[in-house]
């Protein structure tokens, strides 16, 4: 079976696990649940199981245009309501999902999804940076560098694809994210009952 098969599969338990995590923001779970779902169709893919390319192109797209950059306002304003509230944050994703399909589908213009997940990264890289969480701007730049070898296709370890890198540069920034603390300080914003006054 192909090494892109099993690091696909580390990928997938990775945001598998941030999925379960009900602490973290609504955000991070649906970019976590998208970049999964790819995931999950690129073991199917390279394992050959369900060979079916497109799905996990297509999937792969939505999650370069629009899981990434939902990944990076909850890093850069934790508190926002697109990071917080399901509502903000599916409008959110489903915009920029409308922009991946017209650039990839429409215009031929893969360029564009590339740079929206680059940029995406290097704002977490550099947020997290200037707010001192060293470690997690570490593992968020393994994770840059894993997008990048993949792009120009470099094979800088014999036994791995360039596919393998950005699988495991992936896997590594996300359970960087996931173990980071950003979020814990502050509860997910939920629609409340209003309480009585004078209770």
């Amino acid at each position: 079976m192909p090494s892109l098969a099993y690091t696909d599969g580390l990928l997938a338990l990775v945001c598998l696990w941030l999925l379960s995590r009900v602490s973290l923001p609504l955000g991070v779970r649906i970019a976590a649940g998208t970049l999964g779902i790819a995931a999950v169709l690129g073991v199917l893919r390279f394992s050959g199981l369900y060979p079916i390319a497109q799905w996990h192109q297509f999937v792969s797209m939505l999650g370069a245009c629009a899981a990434f950059p939902l990944l990076a306002v909850a890093v850069l304003w934790p508190d926002a309501a697109v990071a917080r509230q399901l509502k903000f944050a599916s409008i959110f994703f489903i915009i920029l999902a409308v922009v991946g399909v017209l650039a990839v589908g429409v215009a031929q213009k893969r360029v564009v999804v590339d740079a929206l997940t680059v940029i995406s990264v290097v704002a977490m890289m550099i947020s997290l940076a200037r707010g001192g969480r060293w470690p997690t701007a570490l593992t968020t730049a393994l994770m840059l560098a894993g997008l990048l070898l993949f792009a120009v296709k470099a094979a800088v370890v014999p036994t791995l694809v360039p596919g393998d890198l950005l699988h495991i540069g992936m896997a590594i920034g996300l359970l960087g994210l996931g173990m980071s603390g950003l979020w814990s300080a502050t509860p997910n914003i939920e629609a409340q009952e209003p309480q009585p006054h004078g209770a």
